[in-house]
């Protein structure tokens, strides 16, 4: 399966999945959602993982990343993720990760930090101030 992104204008199988799965999201117009796809039969496709990059100044927060739980434990997040890795840049790209998923990052090269650029900082500190429990990480090639 390949990682297809969506025009701003064609985004309304995204939205439905993002509500029926994770109602509190909001998509922006200034992100960038990619998603993957399955067949249900020859004519209709079904949206079954998707992830959204969102540019915060100079910086990306990559967020949103949302697997079906039918196709749950079958590589489908791991799969998104290495097809993100060209994207990603060195000290540029974040992740407010939850903590259970910090060794699924880790595993990405994500590693966690406190040297963070104001405008990461402070969109941290909001949704710290809301009560989520989230734990601040960047991209770091070990190979950069």
């Amino acid at each position: 399966m390949k990682l297809c992104w969506l025009d701003t204008d064609n985004r309304a199988e995204a939205y439905i999945f993002y509500k029926r799965f994770l109602p509190y999201a909001r998509l922006s117009k200034k992100e960038s959602v990619g998603v993957l796809y399955t067949r249900k039969d020859e004519d209709e496709r079904q949206v079954i993982a998707a992830v959204r990059l969102r540019p915060i100044g100079s910086f990306t927060l990559l967020t949103g990343m949302l697997v079906h739980p039918d196709y749950r434990e079958q590589g489908l997040a791991h799969q998104i993720m290495v097809s993100l890795a060209d994207i990603f840049e060195n000290n540029r790209t974040f992740i407010f990760s939850l903590p259970s998923l910090v060794g699924f990052y880790q595993q990405h090269q994500f590693i966690q930090t406190d040297d963070v650029p104001n405008d990461i900082l402070q969109l941290f500190t909001k949704y710290q101030r809301q009560g989520k429990e989230l734990v601040l990480m960047k991209f770091k090639d070990v190979k950069g």
